[in-house]
Formats: structure tokens, sequence, C-alpha cells
């Protein structure tokens, strides 16, 4: 065995002859690093107590402090160590490498030095030790560095490298002090392997997520396994301390990396021993520690890399066969619905390979997914670089579908990675046809910025936050359309119809789709009016909007336009129906062939010449976004009469300058800000209340989008209605800029848990309460909560306590009242859809995979994000359909507007004008009761009989009902019937979703004031 001899400590030139000396260095490093821990801590609880003023000073006298103070002398050093350490900035990256680097000498100094003793007397420093001084030096700078920058001390005392440089800088200088070195903690020096990923990163050389994590894997192991080793063969080197007759044994380095690993590995040769009491105890707190470890990392590298070998393959592709790549945040709760989607059995046979691209490894759930279609294939590869995306033949590809992540924590973030993979992508393939997601509708607005982006080629962005909140705020004045809108751009495979009625009739409108066609040349020269009325009493079909385009080929999108826009050649319609085979009928229509046919289903193709048979017949380039709802260019209107006489009848009207929304001077959150008692004395009818969960901390959620649709021009000022947030006022205070401009706002400070402020809003008196979240959490606890908080409030209950508080003076009891049962209108946004079975009592746990399908949803009362998955497969197939759906959403877009958001990001105020008047005047979305003006002087019996009478008397476009459940219903619950069939009965106490143009909005405002009468 090795056992060289250990020379004695009895030189002249040394200190304290003969007496090792260790314990002092190790004392003295622990002494100054919890000396530092204590001030600091100390610091800590001592600054909110040092200066107190800082949280007293009034707001008024703040507001007079309009001078500010130059950064002193440290702020100015601290802004410029913090340059230096940040990885943001060139200086920190290089310095975070070159720091690395130069550990990794002292670490090899550290190797070299352990073919010395431990501890032994310097005469004269040599080489080795000068080097080692000077870059103890260079780690103490940084030390200070890092020190300056550090935004929390603790953290930064805390962290390791800290630990590293108070106990191995400190025994080199004393090495100059005492003329004597010791070894010492020198090995501390390996944690800094740790690193190696972070550098390789910067460096460029680990660029793909999987080979960063196998680094990562590799880097733990191996700055663990010689930090144990150093530790070892410092007790082993030193021997116990306690005993008289030392048993140290001088052996090398790498014979402890060698023992430490066969021990990890569980072989154990037993050729090398641990003498020390230390050694032994410390091996065995070792095997408890790192066997554990060694068992879960080496199965994790070996399955990267033998996983590195599966997906890395290229695809091939097959003539007649086309693919599509997905790429961008691939997780099993985004990908399965889009899968769903895009091979549904509606679309016929899809002869479409689904390409992922995605830089990771799949886990065994992911992997099993895969496996399930020969039509879906995985490749490992990142889509920034270009050698991953000539293996998925990224040039050829069909389309590129960039998916996102809804739950990111920082959506800003993610936004900004998601345009770097669309500018990647358009940098190297400027052809291939993108189709992205953005969470933020800023994000969607630059995205159109980006070089050789196309909307001729079918590029397109969708931004979930603005559908999202778009689709709530219109289920504020219209209920149940969040669960009509869902149903229309998604599509639901059958389901046996069996049990009550009213869901065999919900499940019969659910099977209806969007659909797009080119109206045939019977259309031409017709109304909107007159070409809907076909298409429903001859065809079979809804046609519930129109692609139009201008004299200079700008696309418009107008839902249920005015009769003086006429269908011309090639006009694209936007159907309902339940598959693509129906809504054909539109574009084989002929009156001479078809005129006599009564079954819509027997309509085949004619050979009239009247038909493009060639397949010419395409829509005229749109080389800019098209307008949605309103046209690029204001026709002259000789029907509309003086637009002056019609705002002098409406009242004070100010628009934005795009026309598109009412608008107001921008107001502090201070002036609108309410209490409990001003709330109270408000006593708001038919308002809208919104309770957003969110503190300082949570992500935004951006509620522009959520106002836009309740203030869009074509509004009346008699339709707007009020709304009252109710939520954390730090929250608020970063939202506020984005929505201080639109009139007639509240806000209530507060909390959607409290039933007092609950009450104060006016929950029970509201037109619709919807709950927001925006601090992230997938497991709904708060919304659901406070879902049982407003379900507990009902008008009944809430007249009675008032009655009982009111004063009853005789001792007797309050009347009994016959309670109607109904509750407070909800619209909850759901994260975790499972958690809707809490929702209602009826939806069983069985139903709650199928999240259509169940009582809330059809009833709506419950939105998520996760059915506008289905989207961007039905964007693949029909670039127009997001047009339709923006344009219900919305209200109304125009590139005027995102040009305006885009350099101000706000809206600015406009002078009133025949042009914005006219932009005014566009459909809107409304639900009339069928008993009340102006549906009661209809004389219908069938759902047909009132879509014809309502098209040809009111202009008025019926698309749905919202009826009532079958009793027992005492609580008065709806369910929504989406396109329902014409030989539907009607019932009296129906509810209609209708288009109404906007010179019919004087019957809706009859319908809001009898509405206000009956409560």
């Amino acid at each position: 065995m090795y056992k060289p001899r250990i020379p004695e400590i009895s030189y002249e030139h040394c200190m304290y002859r003969g007496t090792k000396m260790w314990d002092l260095y190790v004392v003295t490093c622990l002494v100054t690093w919890v000396q530092g821990l204590l001030l600091i801590l100390f610091k800590k609880l001592t600054q909110p107590v040092v200066k107190p003023h800082q949280f007293l000073l009034p707001t008024r006298h703040k507001a007079k402090c309009k001078c500010v103070a130059p950064p002193s002398f440290f702020d100015r050093v601290k802004v410029h160590a913090s340059t230096l350490v940040s990885r943001r900035h060139p200086h920190g990256r290089f310095l975070t490498v070159l720091m690395f680097f130069l550990n990794m000498v002292s670490f090899v100094i550290y190797l070299v030095l352990t073919m010395r003793p431990v501890e032994y007397c310097v005469k004269d420093l040599d080489a080795l030790l000068l080097v080692d001084m000077g870059l103890g030096f260079l780690h103490h700078m940084h030390f200070w560095l890092r020190f300056l920058s550090a935004q929390d001390l603790m953290v930064m005392w805390l962290d390791y490298k800290t630990i590293v440089d108070m106990f191995t800088v400190t025994p080199s200088c004393f090495t100059v002090v005492t003329g004597r070195a010791w070894l010492g903690l020198r090995f501390l020096r390996a944690l800094y392997i740790l690193e190696l990923p972070a550098v390789l990163g910067m460096l460029k050389i680990l660029t793909s997520k999987t080979s960063q994590r196998l680094c990562r894997l590799g880097a733990i192991l191996m700055g663990s396994l010689f930090f144990y080793a150093g530790l070892i063969h410092l007790v082993e080197s030193s021997g116990d301390p306690w005993l008289e007759i030392s048993n140290a044994s001088g052996r090398p380095y790498f014979l402890f990396v060698y023992f430490l690993t066969v021990t990890m590995s569980t072989v154990g040769y037993g050729d090398v021993l641990v003498y020390t009491v230390s050694g032994q105890f410390l091996i065995t707190v070792f095997i408890f520690i790192y066997l554990g470890m060694f068992a879960s990392l080496v199965p994790q590298m070996m399955e990267i890399v033998a996983n590195r070998k599966r997906f890395t393959g290229a695809y091939s592709s097959v003539l007649g066969k086309s693919h599509v790549v997905v790429c961008g945040h691939l997780s099993l709760s985004n990908i399965e619905p889009f899968v769903k989607e895009f091979f549904h059995e509606d679309r016929g046979e899809v002869n479409t390979d689904l390409l992922f691209l995605g830089d990771f490894c799949p886990d065994a759930e992911l992997e099993y997914f895969f496996s399930l279609s020969g039509k879906i294939n995985f490749y490992q590869g990142s889509v920034k670089n270009r050698q991953d995306q000539k293996r998925v033949m990224m040039r050829k590809a069909s389309a590129c579908i960039i998916l996102c992540d809804r739950f990111a924590a920082d959506p800003d973030a993610e936004d900004s990675d998601t345009l770097m993979n669309v500018i990647t992508v358009k940098t190297y393939h400027p052809k291939t046809r993108v189709i992205v997601q953005m969470l933020n509708p800023s994000s969607k607005v630059m995205v159109q910025k980006i070089p050789h982006w196309d909307w001729n080629r079918g590029d397109a962005a969708l931004c979930l936050t603005e559908l999202k909140l778009g689709i709530m705020a219109q289920s504020c004045r219209v209920p149940g359309l969040s669960s009509l809108l869902a149903n229309l751009f998604t599509m639901q495979s059958d389901v046996e119809q069996k049990g009550e009625s009213w869901k065999n009739l919900y499940m019969e409108g659910m099977f209806n789709e969007i659909y797009t066609e080119h109206l045939s040349w019977p259309f031409i020269g017709m109304s909107f009016t007159q070409a809907s009325k076909l298409c429903s009493l001859k065809l079979g079909l809804l046609l519930i909007g129109i692609a139009t385009y201008s004299e200079d080929n700008e696309m418009s999108v107008l839902v249920n336009p005015r009769k003086c826009i006429k269908i011309k050649r090639g006009t694209l319609g936007f159907l309902v129906a339940s598959d693509a085979s129906d809504a054909r009928r539109a574009s084989i229509y002929c009156e001479r062939c078809h005129s006599r046919v009564r079954k819509p289903s027997r309509m085949r193709p004619c050979q009239c010449p009247e038909f493009d048979h060639d397949g010419s017949l395409t829509s005229a380039m749109n080389l800019r976004r098209p307008s949605l709802g309103v046209l690029p260019s204001i026709p002259d209107q000789e029907e509309d009469g003086d637009w002056t006489q019609e705002l002098e009848a409406e009242g004070q009207v100010t628009l934005d300058s795009t026309g598109m929304f009412h608008w107001c001077s921008p107001v502090s959150l201070e002036e609108v800000t309410l209490t409990r008692q001003s709330a109270s004395a408000l006593a708001l009818q038919k308002h809208v209340v919104a309770c957003v969960f969110g503190d300082r901390g949570s992500r935004r959620l951006g509620l522009r989008a959520f106002m836009m649709p309740l203030r869009a021009s074509s509004l009346t000022s008699p339709e707007l209605p009020t709304v009252i947030f109710l939520g954390d006022r730090d929250y608020f205070l970063r939202e506020w800029p984005d929505i201080h401009y639109f009139p007639h706002i509240y806000f209530l400070p507060g909390s959607p848990m409290c039933l007092n402020d609950l009450r104060a809003a006016g929950v029970t008196r509201c037109a619709r309460t919807v709950i927001l979240n925006s601090t992230g959490s997938t497991e709904d606890t708060q919304t659901l909560l406070s879902c049982f908080n407003v379900n507990g409030l009902s008008p009944q209950t809430e007249a009675l306590s008032a009655l009982s508080l009111s004063g009853n003076t005789h001792g007797s009891h309050p009347p009994r009242q016959k309670s109607t049962g109904q509750s407070v209108p909800l619209l909850v946004e759901l994260v975790n859809i499972l958690k809707v079975k809490l929702m209602n009592e009826t939806d069983k746990l069985e139903e709650a995979d199928s999240f259509p399908l169940t009582d809330a949803f059809s009833q709506g009362k419950v939105f998520s994000v996760d059915v506008l998955d289905s989207l961007m497969a039905a964007t693949f197939f029909n670039s127009n359909v997001p047009l339709l759906v923006s344009t219900l959403v919305t209200g109304g877009d125009t590139p005027l507007l995102e040009a305006q958001l885009v350099r101000d990001n706000q809206l600015k105020g406009g002078v009133m004008s025949s042009r914005l008047w006219a932009l005014r005047r566009r459909s809107k979305l409304a639900q009339l009761a069928l008993k009340d003006q102006p549906l009661c002087q209809l004389q219908c019996v069938l759902f047909r009989d009132l879509f014809g009478q309502a098209l040809d008397s009111l202009e008025i476009l019926c698309f749905g009902l919202y009826r009532l459940i079958d009793p027992p219903n005492r609580s008065m619950k709806r369910f929504v019937i989406t396109n329902p069939r014409g030989d539907l009965p009607l019932l009296a106490s129906d509810q209609v979703f209708c288009s109404v143009p906007f010179h019919q909005s004087h019957l809706l405002t009859q319908s809001h004031l009898l509405t206000q009468s009956h409560h």
C-alpha cells in the first residue's frame, strides 16, 4: 500500500514549530462567514425600524416632491457591479465564463498540491503557490462584485459560491503570515463544475435543451464526486484529531476518486480501505446520499443518450402526401386536443403527416400518445436550428404550427420566444405558411411586422388571451354565447342521445361547425338577407357572414351586413353546417337545376356554364390585414340620412380616433375607486361584476381585451353596461393604464372571497358576474370557493336579509315568500377543466373528461382556454375561420386600430365625423326574449318561421336559442341550442341569439328597458 512518510512540522522558520494549525484556518473561515451572516440578519431585522418615515409620508406631500435626488456614489457602483455580474449583458457573460475557467485552474492547482503534505512549512513561496494566491485575489474581487450587485444579501451569502470563496481564499492569505501551507478545503472549487452547462450554453456549444440537461446531470455527478473525494482525502491525510498517535495515511487524491466511484456503483472491490474514524463516518453518509443520486442520475443520462438515437432521424416525404410541422411548447395537454381536431372524422380522410419538433426527450406518456397513430412522428431538435428544420423538411411543409405555453409564469418571455421561432422559420423558409399562438394581444400585432409575413399565404396569429376574454365579455351581454361560439369552432364526435330531452337538443346543436364556401352564381346581386334566407329554407344551411372585397382588393369580413351591400361573384360565405359536405351545397347550388329538389342532401353539382368548373375562381388578393365587421372604405349611403340627427337623438357620444370604441378622457384609479358604502349607494342594475384574483406579483391578464367588446362603438349609450372590477389594488394599478379611457368603469378594492364585498358590488342585481384568475394556479381553488360564495347569494335571500335588518319591531317572523330559485348569473374561467364537476351537482364524474357535455358548460356558466386549442387545427384547414371568430368576439377590428395600438399602446380620443359614425353602423350580437318586443309581434310557431320573419321585417339574423331546462327547474337554468333545426317548436320562454343591425338599435333599447322594468 502507498504510504509516503509525512515530514514533521519542525523547521525553524515555521510559527508554532511542531504544531499543526489547521484548526485555526477552519475556525477563522467559519467565524468570518458566521459574522457576515449575523450582520446581514441584523440589517434585515432593523431596516423597517431604522426608516419608519418612508412609510408614513402622506401622499399629498409625496406629490409635491418633484425633485429627484441624484444617485449616490454607492448606487452608481451597484449599477456597474450588476452590469458586470448579470448574464443578460455581454460583460456579465464574459466574466461568468472567465471565472469558470479560473476556478477550474484553481482546482487543477489543488490536484497538484495533493501530491504534497497536507500541511507543511514554507520558507519561500514557489511559483505554484504564487499563482494560487493570484487566483485567490481574483476570486476575492469577484466575491465583492457579487456582494455589491446582490438584490438579496441573505441569498447571496448562503450561495455555495460565497461559501467556496470564504473557505478557500482566506487560508491562502495565511500562508504568507504563518510561513506554512495547508491544503485545506481547496477541493470546494470542484463545485464550480455545476456551472459547466451554463458556460457551454453561453459559448453556443450546447444549443439544445436535451444536451444541456445531459450536461447538467453529468456536472452534478462529477462535481459531487470530486468534492467528496477531496473531503475523504483531507480527512485520511490529516488523521483523527483526538488521537495522540496519528493514524493519517498520505494516499493520492485519485485513489479516493476511484474508491468512491466503486462504492457509488455498488461494485465494492474492497482493495481500498478507510482508516480514520472520521473517514468511515463520512463514507457512511456518502453511501446514504450518493447511492440514491447515482441510481437516479445514471439511468436518466442513459435514457437521454438512447433516445437521441431514436428521435434524431430525418423525415422522408412520400409522393402525394403532405406534412405539417408542429413546434413550440409541446405538452400532452395542448397536443391532444390539437391532434383530435386535426384528424376529426368530419374532415374525412386527412392524408397529412404531423411532425412534432421539440427540443426535449418525450416522457413515457407523451411517447405512447405519439405511437397511437402512424401519421404522427416526433423529432428531437430545435426549430431555431436550421439543420433541424432541414430534417423535418420545413421548406416543403404545408404549414408550420407554433404552440405556446398557456400557463407560462412570464407571458412576455413566452411570446418573445415564440416570436423568435417565427422569425427563424420565416428567415430560412419565407414561403412556408406559419400559424402561431400568442398570449398577449400586443405580440399578435408584432408578429405581423416580421419580414415575409403574408396573409395571402395563410399566415395567421391567434391570441388566446384576446379570444378568451373577448368571448367572456360578449357573454356578459349575451348569456350563453361562450358555449355557443365554442361549439361552432370545435368539432364534436357523435354521442348517443339518451335521457333528458333538453340534452338531446343541446347535442344536436353541438355538432354544428363553421365552414366557408364561395357562393354560387344564383346568389350574385342578392342582399345578405335574401342570401341567408335562401340558404336556410332551400339548402338547410345558416349563412352567418360573408367576406367581401373592395375595388382596391381589400378584404372585409361582415356579419349580417346591411341591404346596401350586394353579393358579388366569388363572395366567400361563412356557413354553419353539420359537416363539410353539407356546406358545399352553397357553392354548387343552381337555380335552374336544383329548384325542384326538395331534399338538400340530394343536390349534386351540375354542368351549367355559369359555374367555374376549371377551378379558376379565386378570391381577390388582400395585400393587408382584413377589416373585421366594417368596410375598409365607407361608401356614400343616402339611406342612412343625416348622422348628426341620430347623434342628437342618442345624446353625448365620444369615440376613439379609430371609430371602433366608446372613449372618455383618461381617469386615475383613485377617481373611480369605491368603498363598500359608496358602491351600495350606486344601486346599479344589470351591470357587470368582474372578480379578478391577482396581486402585485401575478401575471397580467390584459383586461383591455375584456373591455373592448363591452365598449364597442356599435353599441349605443343605453346598451353600455357599467363594469365594476373587484380585486387587489396593487394588481389593478398595473392593469389600469390599458383601460382608463373606457367610460363607466368602477373599482372596488376587496376580494371575491368576502361576502360583504360581493354584496357591495351588487352581484344579486348584476347582468353577469365574471370570475377571472391571474395567479397562474391550475388548482382553481380560489375560483371554486368564490363561486360557492356567489351561489350563496340570491335576490330572494338578500331581500329577506334586508327585510329582517330593516327592523321587525313587532317580533313576528318576516312574511314567507315563494322562492323562484333564481341564482346569480355567473361565468367562471376554469384552468383545470376536470374541476367542472364541482360546479354543478348534476355533473357526474364520468362526464368530467368531456367538457362540452357537462351541464355547467351547456348552460354557459363556465369557460376554459382549453377549447381554443382546436382553433389551430381549424385555421390550418380554413384560414378564414379565425377571421369570423374574431369578428364575433371583438365586435370589429381594422388595420388602423392595430396600427394605433402598435404606435401608442393605447386608444386616443377622436372628433366625431361622418366617417366615425359610419364605422359604428355594424351589426352586433344580442339576445332577445321571444315574449318581448320586437319578436313578440311576429307570429311564429317553428324556428324557421322566426328565422324568415325576423330577416324580412327586422333584418335580424337568428342563429340560436337559450331555452329553459326541462322541469323541475327551480333555479330557472337555461341551456344553449346552436343553429336549431327549422321544424323545432318555439316556447314562449325562449330567448334568441341574434345579430342585430345598427339601425335597429332602438329595438334593443326598448328590450333593455322592459327587462329592467321586470326586475
